[in-house]
């Protein structure tokens, strides 16, 4: 019979890990609004991604877990939009974000994947578009 000796101290689970804000980093950010969004469509992709594996595994906590993440950074993308006539692009994005945060809502219920993969076919969609548009203005490297 084997004993874990392994105390609590020294197992940590990357999902319970605390985040660890470096300065430098998000004021970087800060300056680069555009590689923000990049971030948070990659992000939202992940947590879709994640939520996925644990629907597939049946761990529904950790993967209410993640929907609950995809669920914020879609708030922090719509914070982000700018509501005016001259960005009807805006309403647009607005309107994707909701029907994705929708299909989030449903997923968290439902018994297959279709929701969780609509979810994620949007969001890759528009990180995709989001990096084509970036690597054509010179933003981001064609390799990246």
């Amino acid at each position: 019979m084997t004993l874990n000796n392994s105390t609590p101290e020294k197992v940590k689970a990357p999902i319970l890990q605390e985040y660890q804000r470096n300065q430098e980093e998000e004021s970087h950010l800060k300056e680069n609004p555009r590689k923000t969004i990049l971030l948070l469509l990659q992000g939202a992709v992940d947590k879709g991604n994640m939520a996925k594996v644990c629907h597939q595994s049946n761990a529904l906590v950790e993967k209410g877990f993640h929907l609950g993440r995809m669920t914020t950074i879609l708030d922090a993308l719509r914070d982000r939009l700018a509501f005016t006539q001259d960005t009807p692009l805006a309403f647009d994005l607005e309107e994707l974000y909701r029907y994705a945060d929708q299909s989030i809502q449903e997923a968290v219920f439902e018994k297959d994947s279709f929701y969780l993969d609509s979810a994620i076919d949007i969001l890759t969609e528009l990180r995709d578009a989001w990096v084509e548009m970036m690597q054509q203005t010179g933003q981001l490297p064609e390799n990246a």
